[in-house]
């Protein structure tokens, strides 16, 4: 699946910004860990400072993310998008203040765990973002191809729980997903349907930084979490 993910992101990336000089490389996948507890952010961040902390020590260290990054060099350079995905599963050791917390909330539920975005666009500025998605209001075409992957690699991964770790993440979940979804009133979430099966998604806002979920809700979460799964 890893490869044809990513030559599927390619694709895209070539459809929509084939003459863009100031793009960005899209996020890449690596080794997607399945079964687990999966995590789902917005969209992954472009932090030159973020670089330089997940980077250090690494063969990477002392890399231009902005001259590595940019989306015409490695469409003219394909074995760029390995060195990209590998960049990405090392972030979630090194990137400790994002990371961690989902760390530690994986091992509190007892699964391996996992973390894709619903988008793949770097971007850290949320209305710059929203703005790449967004067209009158309704999510457009770029968007919606992004969230058919983001379909594609949830239903490779196979969870036994997904959480939506973002506030604006759940409700484009809940909004263009819909026709996955049902509301289980004994379990006390939604199901959504990945392949032949219902997998228990829960919807949450940022699980770390300054606007992160509350120690307690965390603290609920985690107890949900284990109850579905018991």
């Amino acid at each position: 699946m890893k490869g044809d993910i990513n030559d599927a992101i390619v694709e895209l990336w070539n459809t929509y910004f084939a003459n863009d000089e100031e793009v960005y490389a899209p996020l890449f996948y690596k080794d997607l860990k399945r079964g687990g507890l999966l995590f789902v952010g917005m969209n992954p961040s472009f932090s030159i400072q973020g670089f330089s902390r997940s980077l250090k020590g690494s063969k990477y260290e002392g890399m231009d993310p902005k001259d590595f990054y940019l989306w015409k060099s490695v469409r003219q350079d394909l074995s760029r998008v390995s060195a990209c995905a590998d960049i990405e599963r090392m972030s979630h050791t090194t990137y400790t203040s994002y990371f961690g917390v989902l760390r530690d909330i994986a091992k509190e539920v007892g699964l391996d765990w996992e973390h894709v975005d619903l988008f793949l666009y770097r971007e850290t500025n949320q209305a710059s973002f929203e703005s790449r998605i967004f067209s009158k209001g309704k999510l457009n075409d770029f968007a919606k191809d992004q969230l058919s992957l983001f379909r594609r690699i949830v239903g490779s991964i196979n969870p036994k729980v997904i959480v939506i770790n973002n506030a604006r993440g759940s409700k484009i979940v809940q909004e263009y997903l819909k026709d996955g979804l049902v509301y289980d009133s004994e379990l006390g979430c939604h199901l959504l349907k990945v392949g032949d099966s219902r997998v228990p998604i829960f919807f949450t806002s940022m699980l770390s930084g300054q606007r992160s979920l509350d120690v307690h809700s965390r603290e609920r979460l985690v107890w949900h979490i284990k109850k579905v799964l018991d």
